[in-house]
């Protein structure tokens, strides 16, 4: 019997001929190394190409919303896509194309709303207990972008779509990406997506403020443009080589803050980013050597940001102190290393190397109150890390992971400017380098093989990991609201976790009881009046349950169930968490119509978020329903119609910036 996967319900991976094998972090198949179709990432899921077109998922923020376990969140502010995982915010979180490391060097993020899924075969998704090869920084999990990868001669694949409300058309996507096996050791791939959106309408149920009428969401103008080609060369059976080459080009509003400002202290800010602009250029090879193999990933990673701050609500004037145009400049770069051996039938022994080094380098332009340019800052970070890996498997029924990997962190130059007119600069102080030891354990047994119950696989696992602090956690002044703190140390998480999962009948179930303890966390701390320091403070916790259940109905008729349960504390009296609610689910239900129909009515339902830690920001639990029908207009040809928020709530996910009310989507894909 074969140990389960825990998979994305819904979520169509019966082909994965053209997923890209060696973007996997999980282990290429070496014959003897391990029992067939046991997993080599513990727990992870999978969301597939055809989930992603079927639920309208055009950017990866969408993408990841119906993972149990990920609670989307949009930054107000900084007009951000972005996910917690189980309670691990995207700093916590690795986020990686191909199984490269693409997170912004000064502050850890990225804006998912502006990388596109069109080029993408899947997405895997990894909770704590991910496996030590995803490289340093993963405590809270992985995000791996798996990109395509062509398996025929000619393989084309676009999609256009249109989404609007009753009063018109809002925004317009689109997608062309083409692939060609050339020969038997040849294939290329690239193509091009677009998002372009005025804004978005507000719900009926909308009170309207001085910042904000009613009607459509002010300033809150979006394009984003993803360009990718990629080579790649296959001598013989275990070898594969690739060049890839991608590129975003986008710019973004950030729509105003419509919350109440006298309860909240938080005030209207206008801000632009006229470019948010990331290019990527990397090489992936896989070397058969004997019975292993050598996993070689070296990349280059470049990221432009434009942000404009203004101080009218017209956008035009640079005249206060807060107000400002800043560009951000950065770039990493790195190679990974991973050498797998069989050692014998029952084992599998991996051993990895990392390098990283980040640049972030920043300025202000002239303003209206400042007429010249101010010197660029610069500053350097480097990582290292080696570790080790062994899978065994001691019988065809049970499999146990165990690693080990040190990481090595270090600032080796931060800058600041000497006066407030911004003419000068000089170093900071720098700390020592900083040293972590991580490991891990998993073990997963065929459960059902003892009790003759079907499919029903435990899995239990225990793991230590850290994150260390970035730039911006270290050096940022936060507009004058922060001092720095070169003494800042890795926040450490106890990552533990007891599930199974399988299959009775026609259900298919997945639950799991996590609790994780996050030591040396790092926390904003008051240390004067409108004044914070980034510190090491007490042990917070992220604790909870997910659950996935799947049931056939009827004949026509299947329902699903994702549940998350989340507790979390910050460790520090009189904080509370931000950007997770404690409980949320959704359900689906899919009806077959016919062989060429499909329709579907899904609800995610959030309980109340805090978007402060003072607790002076929640936002209201809210159930939100959308409705969508797919038909197959050929073989070649699908069109898919949905309708966005059905019932047009008033929500957030972030105090005071609403969510859009009720859409109508439109999706046109032609596969060839």
């Amino acid at each position: 019997m074969l140990l389960y996967s825990a998979v994305a319900y819904g979520a169509d991976s019966s082909d994965d001929s053209n997923v890209f094998q060696i973007g996997k972090i999980e282990t290429i198949e070496i014959k003897g190394a391990k029992p067939s179709g046991i997993p080599d990432a513990f727990g992870a899921e999978s969301i597939s190409a055809q989930s992603m077109q079927d639920n309208f998922a055009r950017d990866v923020g969408q993408a990841l919303q119906n993972v149990t376990g990920v609670a989307p969140t949009f930054t107000g502010q900084r007009a951000e896509s972005q996910v917690y995982i189980r309670g691990f915010n995207q700093n916590q979180v690795t986020l990686s194309v191909d199984g490269i490391p693409i997170y912004v060097p000064y502050d850890g993020n990225v804006d998912l709303s502006r990388l596109l899924t069109a080029n993408l075969s899947e997405i895997v998704v990894t909770k704590g207990l991910g496996s030590l090869m995803y490289g340093p920084n993963n405590m809270g999990g992985t995000i791996n972008l798996i990109t395509k990868r062509p398996d025929k001669p000619f393989a084309l694949d676009v999609s256009g779509g249109l989404i609007g409300n009753q009063d018109g058309i809002d925004a317009n996507n689109g997608s062309a990406q083409f692939g060609s096996r050339l020969n038997d050791r040849w294939y290329v791939t690239g193509g091009f997506a677009f998002n372009n959106s005025t804004g978005f309408p507000l719900s009926g149920d909308f009170t309207p403020v001085a910042a904000q009428p009613s009607g459509a969401r002010l300033n809150a103008t979006s394009h984003a443009q993803n360009y990718n080609f990629k080579v790649g060369f296959t001598p013989n059976a275990t070898d594969e080589y690739a060049l890839a080459v991608s590129e975003v080009i986008s710019m973004k509003q950030d729509p105003p803050y419509t919350g109440k400002t006298a309860v909240t202290g938080q005030k209207v800010s206008y801000w632009d980013w006229p470019q948010w602009n990331k290019q990527s250029y990397y090489f992936i090879g896989n070397t058969g050597i004997g019975e292993g193999y050598l996993k070689t990933r070296v990349y280059l990673d470049r990221f432009i940001n434009q942000l404009d701050s203004y101080d009218n609500a017209t956008y035009s004037t640079t005249f206060k102190p807060y107000a400002f145009n800043s560009e951000y400049n950065d770039h990493s770069e790195g190679v990974n290393l991973e050498f797998g051996q069989a050692l014998g039938s029952a084992n599998l022994l991996k051993l990895a190397g990392f390098y990283k080094q980040d640049v972030h380098t920043e300025t202000q332009f002239p303003s209206n109150a400042k007429r010249y340019d101010s010197p660029w800052l610069y500053f350097q970070a480097q990582t290292f890390a080696f570790g080790v890996e062994d899978t065994w498997s001691p019988s065809q029924s049970t499999r146990v992971v165990a690693g080990y990997r040190h990481d090595r962190h270090q600032f080796d130059d931060a800058q600041v400017y000497t006066n407030s007119l911004d003419t000068a600069v000089m170093s900071q102080a720098i700390a020592d380098p900083a040293q972590a030891n991580n490991w891990q354990i998993t073990v997963q047994h065929d459960l059902g093989a003892d009790i003759g119950a079907g499919d029903a696989v435990l899995r239990a696992g225990i793991g230590s990991k850290t994150r260390f602090p970035g730039i911006k956690d270290v050096y940022s002044y936060s507009l004058g609201k922060s001092i720095p703190n070169p003494t800042l140390g890795a926040e450490r998480a106890q990552n533990r976790e007891i599930g199974v999962s399988g299959s009775l009948g026609t259900a298919h179930y997945d639950a799991a009881l996590f609790w994780d303890s996050i030591s040396d966390a790092i926390e904003a701390v008051s240390v004067a009046p409108g004044l914070t320091q980034n510190q090491n403070v007490a042990t917070a916790t992220n604790k909870g349950l997910d659950l996935n259940l799947q049931q056939e109905l009827t004949r026509n008729l299947l329902g699903t169930l994702h549940y998350s349960y989340l507790d979390r504390t910050l460790g520090t009296s009189g904080l509370v968490a931000t950007g997770t609610p404690t409980n949320r689910g959704e359900v689906i239900v899919t009806w077959t119509v016919s062989a060429s129909v499909e329709a579907a009515a899904d609800v995610q339902a959030n309980s109340r978020i805090q978007s402060a830690t003072n607790g002076l920001q929640p936002v209201a639990g809210n159930a939100i329903a959308d409705l969508r029908v797919t038909g197959h207009l050929s073989k070649e040809a699908t069109l898919n119609a949905g309708i966005g928020n059905l019932f047009d709530r008033n929500y957030a996910f972030t105090e005071g910036f609403p969510m859009p009310g009720r859409t109508f989507k439109l999706q046109l894909n032609y596969r060839l």
